[in-house]
């Protein structure tokens, strides 16, 4: 059975977690994001709540779900994604393995997706990395 780290605080995950989702997402109840999965499908997550990283490496991400289906004014390249969402009304709370996460987007009111798409993979890499050298 693999020992877990759980990581809350975003002034210190960040360091294990270099990636600017880490900082944006953690805590929050109101936003809007989208995490691209190795299906093609993405989900739409309000916030997360913790990541967990286990001595192999793997790391779990505890999310709060936002409702399924396309972003209000969502770029003509995304609209044909598949927008997975909280399966049931108050059915919010999700853990996702990122070894099946392929990027992650915000989705903003003043523009329809940021720029700011981050290679996960390469954040779990250099988090294994970190924990190696510690």
């Amino acid at each position: 059975m693999p020992r877990w780290t759980r990581l809350a605080d975003p002034a210190t995950d960040a360091d294990l977690l270099p990636a600017w989702f880490v900082q944006r997402m953690l805590g929050a109840t109101e936003g809007h994001f989208g995490l691209l999965l190795t299906t093609g499908d993405v989900l739409r997550v309000a916030g997360l709540r913790a990541a967990h990283i286990a001595e192999d490496g793997t790391i779990l991400l505890d999310l709060l779900l936002d409702h399924a289906g396309v972003p209000s004014l969502a770029d003509v390249a995304w609209q044909s994604k598949h927008y997975l969402g909280a399966p049931v009304p108050g059915a919010v709370e999700a853990t996702v393995n990122l070894a099946q996460v392929v990027c992650a987007v915000e989705f903003t009111a003043e523009s329809t997706l940021t720029g700011k798409v981050v290679e996960l993979r390469q954040a779990a890499e250099e988090a294994v990395e970190r924990q190696e050298v510690a």
